[in-house]
């Protein structure tokens, strides 16, 4: 499962996308510079991996990871093919969630797109209304194929009011996909009100200055600064989130501590497998504890073991965030 960033040109997406990524892609001030879909993973610096790297006096982490798709620009009139639009929408109807990316800075180095109307909310709104758009053809599509379905009668019409679709049978639907709004701000600046869950702040152009720095540099540089925060980690939290997803950690041969994400309801037989694929062939039962027990007691192994909050578990058992595993294999 990925996560899909859009928004308007010149918003900063593919420069999110490589601080995100630690990738290279193409960023300018011009419109679809992105031209062909950019892919990668973003490692979450999960704090909690931090701290059992240290506990367990490892020589190697592993963070666990959200694959996220980078897309062109959507501008008004993506739906009818502007801009190479209709290729991009087509890209991320395969992602599971929406990371939308809307403008609130200033610069005279990178133009905006139709400057004359532009504010985040409006900005938020001409995308959302290209994904209506896209779906409304589909709906017309299945329509023509079958014009008694009630499921899509019911959608067209919905999707014709720029209501969100009540369910999406086929998974395809762009705007009933979740959405993560971020807001590429100026540090400093007033943040401003959008009308939506999950909005996020982030100042884009200063993430790419700090993650130029040395880690040293980066650190003292960003202690001088009151109440900041990157919004990085707050990102990675609200797509696990919305990708369904939880964090299982495990200590492989007492040297490498490993973080995983599975889909929420999965079982310790299922996360067996994507620690190793023998271990789920010859899976017996796992050691369980989570972290939340271990910092209760102040990260002391023995008084966790002695508390019984560490268990052995069955194949059935369903993996929770923050599990500790260690799987007993044949």
């Amino acid at each position: 499962m990925n996560c899909g960033i859009i928004g308007l040109p010149n918003v900063g997406k593919s420069a999110l996308f490589n601080i995100l990524t630690e990738n290279k892609a193409r960023s300018s001030n011009y419109p679809y510079c992105t031209v062909e879909p950019n892919t990668g993973v973003a490692y979450h610096k999960d704090k909690r991996l931090d701290k059992l790297f240290e506990l367990f006096d490892a020589s190697k982490k592993s963070y666990p990871y959200i694959k996220f798709i980078d897309v062109a620009g959507l501008p008004p009139g993506a739906s009818k093919g502007e801009g190479l639009g209709n290729r991009f929408l087509g890209t991320i109807r395969d992602s599971y969630c929406l990371l939308h990316l809307v403008r609130d800075f200033s610069s005279p180095d990178v133009s905006r797109f139709k400057p004359e109307s532009s504010t985040p909310f409006r900005d938020l709104e001409l995308v959302e209304t290209e994904l209506f758009l896209a779906d409304l053809q589909i709906a017309e599509r299945r329509l023509d194929d079958n014009s008694e379905s009630e499921y899509w009668n019911k959608t067209r019409i919905r999707l014709m009011k720029q209501q969100r679709p009540e369910n999406d049978e086929e998974g395809i639907l762009l705007s009933a996909k979740e959405q993560i709004v971020l807001v590429n701000i100026t540090t400093g600046n007033k943040k401003p009100e959008i009308d939506r869950e999950n909005v996020i702040y982030a100042d884009i152009k200063f993430l790419e200055e700090l993650k130029d720095m040395a880690p040293e540099e980066r650190k003292e540089f960003t202690g001088m600064l009151a109440d900041w925060e990157s919004g990085l980690d707050e990102i990675m939290v609200k797509v696990k989130d919305m990708l369904d997803m939880v964090t299982f950690f495990t200590v492989e041969g007492g040297k490498e501590v490993k973080g995983h994400n599975i889909k929420k309801g999965k079982s310790v037989y299922e996360a067996a497998g994507k620690v190793h694929s023998d271990m789920q062939k010859k899976f017996i039962k796992a050691e369980v504890y989570n972290y939340k027990s271990l910092e209760e007691t102040n990260y002391n192994t023995r008084r966790l073991r002695e508390s019984g909050k560490i268990r052995m578990e069955g194949r059935d058992y369903k993996v929770k965030d923050g599990d500790i595993i260690k799987i007993m294999f044949g």
